[in-house]
This record gives structure tokens, C-alpha cells and sequence, in this order.
């Protein structure tokens, strides 16, 4: 019986980086050890074709790319769907895209999509488990081996390029006998299972960490009260911000320690915060620019920034370029708004960064920027965050530097800031020492399955 729930298809695709065909050029045949059979040796295609109909819930699927796996994507009534004949998956089948099998859009069925319908455009297979481990054969589709395979088995003109069944169905695999396969995926599976302790470890370590820094601050989570009432009042006085879920749902925290002040209210606690500007690509520039893809929290990743021109760069004043202990703040879009990181190295000084984020610089004599970025970060801060963004006309979310101003902080004197920032920091340390020992069992485990399958 086929468990879905397992540790293999819950984490395989999270840990796959930039799966992508355009990074393999040359075609080459599998080589391996075992017998290479046809691939539809191991499945069979299933088309079990119902009719929607208008009254009744279905749910639908998303496959993602890069080997994001099979999700639910939405539940919906019938009379919503246009498509009225369509097919119903179940749990343990394989999932294909027919359109981005190419770019890693397969996986695993999992349990809550089970009854789920689809289209054409999406292909569910049932696999033979006395020739084929479902979490073998997975780990060998997505393997960097395989990936030509894709390439070979589509068909099409420019990015439209569609699986031809036929190709894939025929293409030849490694499969050993099945008591070989489940020892592969069982020596896998261990790996993988320290990689998983490992991470669960650094989770716990950061919400001990976010514990004790909130308890040092005196920051409480309020008890939730409940009102019978359909009509609430609120004082005008405690009102910061216009719409409903800024003023009827009732901030989470209350500061119990120390006084909670915000750069507006406390305008000491401010040196200079400043917009970025707008871009002047120029492709293989000498110069880079700073986005919101390379503040990845607390953490300044230069592989996104984008190269400038000298001429556009020079025309940006010194002081305006990043410095030690400046914080950046991303301030527009969703998924990446309120992310902050501390400029704590030289590589990451003196450089410019784009119309979307915010450079903020705090007086020293009174802030500690480590704790100042780190409470930002947490639920304190992007809670706030939350109630304080606006949509502009464009519907692009923003933040804005007076809006980011009116944040609130419980801050104490500067010394025991310092105190709590090296705690914070000594902590952050060992809890990213723990991600990347997982990052490397999950490396190591991948690399020891295609050795034992490839001739390598």
C-alpha cells in the first residue's frame, strides 16, 4: 500500500533547487547497473472520466513546477466549471503535467486530493507496486540524470513544448527488483529522516528563541475575548488605521515591561530613512543594484542583485548607499513586503537598492539595529505590518517610510538591547548551523541514490 504521507513526498521537492531542463544541453543515455525496462512497464495510465455537475463540490489540482509536487488548489461548485467532462485522480497515482512535465510538474497524489477532478491537460497514472516503488520511481523522474528524458519525450514550438505519451511510456529505466528498490529508498529515506530531525530541531530552537526575547521584552499575547454582540465600538484614540480589519480585529500584543514606542513617536530613535530609486539596468554593468529578492530576511543574498549603469550610479549620493548597520526593508508587493535584513558586512556596503525597499537608519546611541531588524521580523512586527500596508490604484501593496515609521517597539535601555541582541545573535548562529547540516544530509541523500542507480 502506497503512504503518501511519507517522509520521501513530503520534503523531496522542497529541497530541489532551479530543476530546470535549459540547465542540460547534451542528451545522454541512462547508464546503470540494473536492467533498463519501458517506464510503462511500471504504470498505467488511468482516465476515469466523470461528468461535473452544477450542484456538488469538486475539488481541484495544482502540480508544480521543479518538482513542487501535487496540491489541492481550490474547491469549487460545478456550476463554476466550464469544463463539464473531466477525470477524478486518487491518492498513491502519479500525477504528470503534459504540459510542464519538462520543468518537474509531476508527483505523488496525496491523500487530501483524493476524488479530486482534472483535465486533459493533466495525466494520472497507477503504478504496479510489484515492479515500482512509487517513492523510487518519483526520486528517479526528478533526478538530474532523467532530466533529458523530459526534453526528449516533448514535443512542440517555443515554451509550448507538450509530453508525447508515447515517447514517455517507451522511454527505458533503471529498475531493479523491488526488494532492491525498497533498500535504496529505505538508506534514502534514513538520510533523509536526520536532515527532518535536524530541521525540527532549528524550528523549536526559534521559537524558544522568539519566547525568551518576548518574555526579556515584557511582549504578550493578549487572551482573545469573545463578543455576542455583531456591533463593536472602538475608541477614536486607539484607532491608527482606516478599514475594517485594522480597527475591529484587535492587535495581538500587549507590552507589559517596557512602553512600546515607534520611530514617529520617539523621533530620537531616527537618523535617516530613505526610498530607493528607481533603476537604470544596463546589462554585465560594473555596478549592482539591491532588490527585493536578495533581502531574503535578515539575510542580504547578492545572487539576485542586478548589474546598473556606472553613469545613472554615480549620480546617487554617498550617503545614500548602504553602510554597517543600516536595515533595509522591502516596502512593496505581496509575499516579499516587511521582509528586513541588517547590512552587517562589507560586501554589502555601499551599494544602491531599488524604488521598492527602504533604507533605514537608526540612531545607535539608543537602538541596537540586530534586535531592532529581529523584532521586525517577527510576528510583532509583520503583524503590524500587515495593518499598516495600503493598496495602491495599481493594487500593488506598500508599505511606505511613514506607515513603516508608526511601527511600535517595547525597546529598554540600550544596554540590555545589547544584552538581548547577543543572545540573539549566538542563537541565530547555532540555528543556522542546524539548517545547513540538514541541507547536507538532504544533499548527501540525493547523491547516494543516483550513485547507487546511475554509473556515475
Amino acid at each position: 500500500m502506497v503512504n503518501t504521507n511519507s517522509v520521501l513526498s513530503s520534503i523531496l521537492f522542497s529541497q530541489t533547487i532551479d530543476w530546470n531542463i535549459k540547465q542540460f544541453f547534451n542528451s545522454t543515455s541512462i547508464k546503470s547497473p540494473f536492467e533498463l525496462k519501458r517506464i510503462g512497464k511500471a504504470i498505467t495510465r488511468r482516465k476515469d472520466q466523470m461528468a461535473v455537475e452544477d450542484d456538488k463540490q469538486y475539488k481541484r489540482i495544482t502540480i508544480k513546477t521543479n518538482c513542487g509536487g501535487v496540491f489541492v488548489r481550490d474547491e469549487v461548485l460545478g456550476k463554476d466549471i466550464k469544463t463539464k467532462n473531466q477525470y477524478y485522480v486518487k491518492a498513491g497515482q502519479l500525477a504528470v503535467s503534459k504540459i510542464d512535465a519538462r520543468n518537474g510538474a509531476f508527483g505523488v497524489v496525496p491523500l487530501e486530493a483524493d476524488g479530486a477532478i482534472i483535465t486533459g491537460n493533466f495525466w494520472v497514472y497507477d503504478v504496479d507496486p510489484e515492479i515500482a516503488n512509487i517513492d523510487y520511481l518519483i526520486l528517479l523522474l526528478s533526478s538530474n540524470v532523467f532530466v533529458q528524458a523530459w526534453q526528449d519525450c516533448s514535443n512542440g514550438s517555443g515554451n509550448r513544448l507538450y509530453l508525447q505519451e508515447d515517447k514517455f511510456l517507451n522511454y527505458k529505466i533503471p529498475l531493479p527488483p523491488i526488494l532492491k528498490q525498497n533498500q535504496i529508498i529505505m538508506a534514502y529515506n534514513q538520510l533523509l529522516n536526520k536532515a527532518t530531525n535536524l530541521e525540527c530541531e532549528a524550528i523549536n530552537l526559534e521559537k524558544d528563541l522568539r519566547k525568551s526575547v518576548f518574555d526579556s521584552l515584557g511582549i504578550k499575547m493578549k487572551k482573545k475575548s469573545v463578543s455576542a454582540s455583531m456591533l463593536n465600538t472602538v475608541r477614536f484614540q486607539n484607532i491608527r488605521q482606516w478599514g475594517y480589519d485594522k480597527i475591529a480585529i484587535d492587535f495581538p500584543y500587549s507590552f507589559e515591561k517596557y512602553k512600546g514606542h515607534s520611530l514617529s513617536s520617539n523621533p530620537s530613535w531616527l537618523k535617516e530613512i530613505y526610498r530607493g530609486k528607481s533603476p537604470k539596468y544596463q546589462q554585465h554593468g560594473k555596478r549592482i543594484i539591491l532588490n527585493q529578492k536578495c533581502n531574503r530576511i535578515n539575510n542580504i543574498d547578492l545572487k539576485y542583485a542586478k548589474t546598473v549603469n556606472e553613469l545613472w550610479f554615480s549620480k546617487i549620493p554617498c550617503n545614500k548607499l548602504t553602510q554597517i548597520n543600516d536595515i533595509v526593508i522591502n516596502s512593496t508587493g505581496e509575499g516579499t513586503l516587511g521582509r528586513a535584513s541588517l547590512i552587517a558586512s562589507d560586501e554589502h556596503v555601499g551599494l544602491a537598492y531599488d524604488s521598492h525597499m527602504l533604507l533605514l537608519r537608526v540612531n545607535l546611541n539608543e537602538i541596537d539595529p540586530l534586535l531592532f531588524v529581529y523584532l521586525f521580523n517577527s510576528p510583532l512586527g509583520q503583524r503590524q505590518v500587515d495593518l499598516y500596508k495600503s493598496a495602491q490604484a495599481t493594487k500593488q501593496t506598500e508599505l511606505g517610510i511613514e506607515n513603516t515609521k508608526r511601527i511600535r517597539f517595547p525597546l529598554p535601555p540600550l544596554a540590555i538591547q545589547k544584552s538581548i541582541s547577543n543572545f540573539i545573535e549566538k542563537e541565530t548562529l547555532q540555528i543556522g548551523k542546524l539548517h545547513e547540516e540538514a541541507t547536507e544530509f538532504y544533499q548527501k541523500a540525493k547523491i547516494e541514490f543516483e550513485e547507487a542507480i546511475f554509473d556515475e
